[in-house]
């Protein structure tokens, strides 16, 4: 009696479940059905991504830098890997002429589009995704934006969207890049970079703080030159401000600017005090 009970009451959470994922995402609660139930899937697929309608840039540069999961797709929504690598090309070299990075050779590139979340979907986890390792595998997924809370209904702010993570790497020049670009509109959300190989505390041994607080001032005025640059050229917004930012680990310039429509955008180039990681809108 007892085991039939508690098969019921297994029943019964589990077709909650479904219903639940089926109210979110209207084609997953079908296909999720055809799976065993007694075996943890490891890719499930994904109909409809929710998203708001107009899918705006300004809201994806914001998830780039805020969103805390990330669930792996076998391809994009509007964009596939070809179009990605023509965009990433394109943006390294703008950077590169704005003095923003050094000149890299990237002759491969690792393309993998995923779903960017911000926020808890479901209370109970019904997507049962925890960890931005697991990866999904995506059936016919619509266009990306942001802010999808007022059309789901789960209340709390829940953003997402499609995102393409693109990794070079230029083992000569001791450079690993990271961008991520917008699958819609093919444009950059953030970077970030690393170089490596160099002994960075023999070289702060022979300098005073006074001495590298100013190189980092002066490196960051000079990358914050390029990024407004690129960001007028690029993006279409007008520079308005800036400010830097000096103090023990933190050091960054935080540009303001104005898209077309006059919405304040504010985005920051960060780096660590060594000059070793330099990161663009998103946060360490």
């Amino acid at each position: 009696m007892k085991n039939r009970r508690g098969m019921a009451v297994a029943a019964t959470f589990l077709a909650a479940a479904a219903l639940a994922v089926g109210y979110f995402l209207p084609d997953l609660a079908g296909r999720a059905a055809d799976q065993k139930l007694s075996v943890r899937a490891e890719t499930f697929a994904i109909g409809k991504v929710p998203s708001a309608a107009d899918a705006r840039l300004e809201d994806m540069l914001k998830l780039a830098d805020a969103y805390e999961n990330e669930l792996y797709l076998d391809h994009g929504a509007v964009s596939d890997e070809r179009d990605i690598r023509i965009s990433a090309e394109d943006i390294i070299n703008r950077l590169s002429e704005h003095g923003v990075l050094d000149k890299i050779e990237c002759e491969d590139f690792s393309l993998s589009p995923f779903i960017a979340v911000k926020g808890k979907m479901l209370s109970d986890d019904a997507y049962g995704y925890d960890d931005a390792d697991d990866i999904a595998s995506t059936g016919d997924i619509e266009e990306n934006t942001a802010d999808t809370s007022e059309q789901n209904g789960s209340g709390d702010g829940v953003q997402m969207g499609i995102i393409w993570k693109c990794y070079v790497s230029d083992p000569q020049a001791g450079i690993d890049l990271e961008i991520l670009i917008d699958d819609r509109s093919g444009k950059m959300l953030s970077f970030s970079l690393t170089r490596y190989g160099a002994d960075t505390d023999t070289e702060e041994g022979y300098r005073n703080e006074e001495e590298i607080n100013k190189e980092i001032q002066e490196d960051l005025r000079e990358k914050s030159d390029g990024m407004q640059t690129f960001c007028e050229e690029y993006y279409g917004f007008r520079y308005t401000d800036r400010e830097y930012h000096v103090k023990d680990e933190s050091c960054f310039a935080r540009l303001f600017f104005e898209d077309e429509n006059g919405e304040n955008i504010t985005l920051d180039l960060e780096r660590d005090r060594y000059g070793t990681v330099y990161t663009w809108n998103r946060t360490f």
